[in-house]
């Protein structure tokens, strides 16, 4: 499916319960690592407090070296944030 728009597929981490379909914002960030678990930030190991969402990693994080999240390129300029503000979420 992936190979159908010139790029190839992405593996998914999601954290917690699968039902609940919380993505981690590692899986948007261009730096990851292919399996997910590291980082250009993180070469040994993604800590679990970005890995699940509990420190935005647009902000510094102890032993990141300076780098942080940067969104997957998809298309022309087009980017995909590691999380949607909570004032564009509807209630369902």
């Amino acid at each position: 499916m992936g190979e159908e728009c010139g790029m190839p597929p992405v593996m998914f981490t999601i954290v917690g319960n699968p039902c609940d379909l919380v993505v981690s914002q590692c899986t948007f960030c261009a730096n990851r690592s292919p399996d997910g678990t590291r980082c250009k930030a993180f070469p040994k190991g993604i800590p679990t407090d970005v890995l699940h969402n509990r420190h935005d990693h647009s902000d510094p994080y102890p032993g990141d070296s300076g780098i942080r999240y940067q969104p997957v390129q998809l298309g022309l300029g087009e980017k995909v944030p590691a999380k949607v503000p909570s004032s564009q979420i509807s209630a369902t």
